[in-house]
């Protein structure tokens, strides 16, 4: 037994992480800034931060006007490799209660004996709702939208190792004409009822794809509080871990 679990333990796969590192398309319109790829213009600004699984494609707007900002669902779009994917999707939910009554009652049986018997009730009640075509932000205020991953499958990387060792990390890199994939956001907005339609168009590049062992993708540090003081508990936290960056998971 002693010996199978040897063998079984040997075969089993591991896991490596591929990381994707971006670029903006337009370094001057869309810039680092707080931790977040951001793009600002004289009433909004919009905040990126790609790291996640598979790359979060949301963003953040904010609103930097003394009035409502309306932003346009049916004219924005998450544009991957040249396809368009709309952020309104006309879609309806139904949440569904039940509730159940029980009622009780008493009469009279054989030799006088009081029989008790109980009844008992469902009713349901279904609540519709409808997806909004327009995500409205107050002044001075910011909201989150989000509805896509950036990409989904590990990319092939030829003649690049694909089970590398603990501090070997391997990969190549891209320039904006050969990348791979490419991205970005297209929002419409307009400030109040009957303002002119604004577009902000964002567009990103992978400009390097990197192989990384597990045990390169972490590093144990000390959590600190508030005030920056080491609390004495140690965690593990990811490295690469920058707005620019995303990552995906796959065995070997």
């Amino acid at each position: 037994m002693a010996v199978t679990g040897v063998f079984l333990t040997g075969c089993s796969k591991q896991t490596y992480y591929q990381v994707y590192q971006t670029l903006p398309n337009n370094a001057e319109q869309c810039q680092m800034k707080d931790g977040y790829l951001t793009h600002e213009d004289a009433n909004c600004i919009v905040r990126y931060f790609f790291f996640a699984q598979e790359g979060d494609a949301g963003f953040w707007i904010t609103n930097k006007t003394d009035s409502v900002m309306y932003v346009d669902l049916t004219e924005s779009f998450f544009v991957l490799n040249g396809n368009a994917n709309d952020y309104y999707k006309a879609r309806e939910w139904t949440q569904t209660k039940s509730q159940t009554t029980a009622s009780s009652k008493k009469e009279k049986g054989k030799k006088s004996v009081d029989v008790s018997s109980t009844a008992s009730s469902t009713s349901t009640n279904a609540t519709s709702s409808t997806e909004r075509s327009i995500v409205v932000v107050p002044p001075h205020a910011t909201k989150y939208v989000s509805e896509y991953h950036i990409l989904s499958a590990v990319s092939e990387l030829c003649g690049v190792k694909d089970t590398p060792r603990k501090g070997k990390s391997a990969g190549t890199s891209f320039t904006q004409e050969t990348s791979p994939v490419t991205f970005g956001n297209y929002i419409t907005y307009k400030i109040g009822v009957h303002g002119k339609k604004v577009h902000v168009d964002d567009n990103f590049y992978v400009s390097q794809i990197i192989n990384v062992n597990k045990g390169s993708m972490f590093e144990t540090v000390r959590e600190k509080d508030a005030c920056g003081k080491e609390k004495g508990e140690k965690v593990e936290r990811m490295l690469y871990s920058t707005a620019d960056r995303f990552f995906l998971t796959y065995k070997k």
